[in-house]
């Protein structure tokens, strides 16, 4: 069983705040699909305006959220008292905000969500829809979500005085749009936090429909900076938890763009002690849940790993800085009797080292840079890249 913040949990996975955790029922769902945890929808002592759920979605890039409901103090604690009351092993995550500057309010909605039963607040930090997006459109913006998690200062602030009031871990949730994470998550542990959580969160607009240019969204007048999910977030989100990881002394909570059991192997050796996924499942539904811990399960029991926290950090010591990356000289090798000659590997307009022979790729060793891009390219996997 993983351990964080000197809690135990059943499995890895939690699900991440959203329209996912919104109401007990759900909470419920995800237990009986074998979710370790769910962090419950955010929460306000009352929310500074009440929207409706609008995202853009493309399954094969991502999602923007840039408008929904949240929730105000009272729903928040009834939510966490009803799902305490109706699973059984479910670790809750309260995800929380508050007017950065306001510590006493800060202060007030977590005792009251320790009391309602969470077993770990969350503060949220990342949320770009309450006042970032104004913000980068000039113009005055309420101070919640992604607005204190931008500065190191308020972040430490925010997560001491929770730490002074409550007796649960304190695991706040970082937004991605910073210049360097690590500085606001060394914030948040030198401010006692018990661990860090990142996942997904960049500020984001969906493309413009060029034949329609006056909709952005489905539903919706008007077109908002919104909060980025799926696909699209998920090779940043290893840059991130790698970064903090590397780099701070307390677990960390992974996630963004996890779809399948590979990809949150994949976190977990980059460093996440849990794994936070949401977009696969609003698409797809809580059986992902299921599929992510049977993959996960076997590959282990394949590669001989005895427990989750042996996957953790696996990739950390490949890190360094470009100035010392070493070059391993290599070419790409074609397998003849494989190729079917479909010609994609000679498109790559930078290479002048593969050329079609008798219907085959043939490659130039003198020519090949190593690039990789036709071993990629190739749709039957007969082109490798070998050192030399």
């Amino acid at each position: 069983m993983p351990e964080f913040a000197g809690v135990k949990f059943k499995n890895p996975l939690v699900v991440a705040s959203s329209p996912l955790t919104v109401k007990p029922e759900l909470l419920k769902k995800a237990e009986e699909f074998g979710a370790a945890a769910v962090s419950t929808k955010l929460t306000f002592v009352k929310q500074p305006f009440y929207g409706k759920l609008r995202m853009h979605h493309s399954l094969k890039e991502g999602s923007i959220v840039c408008h929904d409901r949240r929730l105000d103090m009272h729903e928040g604690i009834a939510l966490i008292e009803e799902g305490r009351r109706i699973t059984k092993d479910l670790i809750i995550f309260a995800n929380m905000t508050h007017s950065g500057a306001d510590l006493e309010g800060w202060a007030r909605l977590g005792k009251a969500l320790e009391e309602a039963g969470a077993h770990i607040l969350e503060p949220n930090l990342i949320c770009p829809n309450l006042g970032l997006t104004a913000q980068a459109l000039g113009e005055k913006a309420p101070s919640g979500g992604a607005i204190p998690g931008q500065s190191p200062e308020m972040t430490f602030d925010i997560v001491k005085t929770l730490k002074e009031v409550v007796r649960i871990p304190v695991v706040p949730k970082l937004t991605p749009n910073v210049t360097d994470i690590t500085v606001i998550a060394r914030a948040c542990q030198d401010a006692g936090a018990d661990g860090i959580c990142l996942a997904g969160g960049q500020l984001s607009l969906p493309p413009v429909d060029i034949y329609h240019p006056d909709s952005a969204y489905p539903l919706l007048h008007g077109a908002s900076m919104g909060s980025l999910g799926g696909p699209a977030c998920r090779l940043m989100g290893f840059a991130q938890v790698a970064s903090v990881a590397q780099r701070v002394d307390v677990p960390v909570v992974g996630g963004g763009g996890i779809e399948t059991w590979e990809h949150a192997v994949q976190y977990m050796m980059w460093g996440a002690t849990l794994v936070t996924a949401c977009t696969s499942l609003m698409w797809y539904g809580f059986g992902v849940i299921s599929r992510i811990l049977g993959g996960m399960k076997e590959f282990m029991a394949d590669r001989g790993y005895n427990a989750y926290q042996d996957l953790v950090g696996l990739a950390l010591p490949l890190l360094r800085a470009a100035e010392n990356l070493q070059v391993v000289p290599g070419v790409a090798v074609v397998d003849k009797d494989t190729c079917t000659g479909c010609g994609r590997c000679v498109r790559p307009a930078h290479c002048d080292a593969v050329t079609m022979v008798n219907g085959k790729a043939d490659i130039d060793p003198q020519e090949c840079l190593g690039c990789s891009f036709c071993a990629v390219l190739c749709p039957v996997r007969a082109i490798a890249m070998q050192p030399v």
